[in-house]
């Protein structure tokens, strides 16, 4: 879904309103310090790039009362992508943030002067950090948030929701056992992550029918999300995605619409 310059220049404003009513001054500098790089656009051409870091922070703001290092963790978003995007070294966050923020944000960054962390690990080292796992898992959240609305495949699609239920659904639930303060944060993103899923795999399953999925039908099927029992817990409590045919999704879809 893009995002204009009028919508983003209010966010912005908001933020900037925000976090100074709350004195959070090192999460404002870190603001605006990752703004001053990320000055592209999205892949829609239209929606400016630091308007994903502002999805996730108004998301974070919502649940900041659950948080154990609000300002921090509103400090990491901003900033998750900047050294693996752009000339920033963690020395200049640490410098400029503080070492919990580069802590965060060098778990965060996957790829760095040409080494990418294997996602196993990669996922692992962030369940130990209190900040790093609830940014990665907003950032998924506004990632599959957006994913319908890319020029993606089905099969594309597919793998980016699996790759949710492989590995981050299971840091999650790794990090608030070990957590335990911020149990309900944790709770909400996943939560908020389920579902986003639910009615993108109807989609998905409902497009290898038939392509002829409008945009209305997936309006409806959104606001129809909670009613879908789509997603069920295995033995072991982890979540998966149960056997539903073609037809029977086809048929949920339109059930929706009634």
């Amino acid at each position: 879904m893009t995002v204009s310059q009028a919508d983003y220049a209010k966010q912005v404003n908001m933020m900037r309103s925000w976090l100074q009513g709350k004195d959070y001054h090192l999460a404002l500098e870190a603001m605006e310090f990752a703004m001053s790089w990320h000055k592209g656009k999205r892949k829609d051409g239209v929606s400016p790039e630091f308007s994903h870091q502002m999805f996730i922070a108004l998301y974070v703001l919502s649940i900041s009362p659950l948080l154990l290092y609000p300002e921090e963790t509103l400090a990491a978003v901003f900033l998750h992508d900047v050294c693996e995007d752009f000339p920033v070294t963690y020395d200049e966050i640490e410098r400029r943030f503080g070492k919990r923020v580069r802590d965060a944000v060098e778990l965060l960054t996957k790829k760095k002067d040409g080494i990418r962390i294997p996602d196993d690990v990669y996922y692992e080292r962030m369940a130990l950090n209190e900040i790093a796992s609830i940014v990665k898992g907003v950032d998924r959240a506004h990632n599959i948030h957006s994913m319908h609305f890319a020029d993606w495949s089905v099969d594309k699609q597919q793998a980016y929701l699996d790759f949710v239920f492989e590995f981050v659904l299971p840091m999650l639930k790794k990090a608030r056992k070990t957590f335990t303060r911020q149990r309900l944060a944790y709770e909400n993103v996943k939560s908020v992550l389920l579902m986003q899923a639910r009615p993108i795999q109807l989609l998905l399953d409902a497009k290898r029918k038939t392509p002829m999925v409008t945009e209305k039908m997936v309006e409806v099927a959104m606001e129809a999300s909670c009613d879908f029992g789509y997603f069920t817990r295995n033995e072991g409590g982890v979540y998966q995605r149960t056997s539903v045919s073609s037809d029977e999704a086809r048929a949920m879809l339109e059930a929706a619409l009634v």
